[in-house]
């Protein structure tokens, strides 16, 4: 981010770490900015402020003016992929259960890269 900013191109946005936890610590695996990635869909939900005065803040170059607060709340994200991605993998498995999950309180399911087929919806 500094060196972004040292080149005249500061970052505005969101930017979180994907980390793992190991016998040694944590390492980040990557830095990311995309709001659809399952890392944001655990953080965003905890966020208890107007998420558009935040980005508006954000743009503008006075975040540290924003008013931001989070849920005292967790979020977990559990990510499922067909075997074989990122790489190649197959495609049009049924995914079952997501009416079951979602009739827990406080879940919610987030798909990506799945179709409807209403033949088995």
């Amino acid at each position: 981010v500094k060196g972004m900013a040292a080149e005249g191109a500061p970052f505005k946005g969101v930017l979180y770490a994907g980390l793992m936890l190991t016998f040694d610590g944590p390492k980040v695996l990557e830095f990311n900015c995309r709001l659809g990635d399952p890392e944001a869909q655990c953080v965003l939900p905890l966020i208890d402020s107007d998420l558009y005065e935040i980005c508006m803040a954000c743009t503008q170059g006075n975040l540290e003016d924003a008013s931001v607060s989070f849920l005292k709340a967790s979020c977990c994200c559990v990510v499922m992929a067909s075997g074989g991605y990122p790489g190649a993998f197959q495609k049009g498995y049924e995914i079952s259960g997501i009416k079951n999950a979602e009739a827990v309180p406080g879940v919610r399911v987030f798909q990506a890269g799945t179709r409807r087929r209403p033949a088995l919806v």
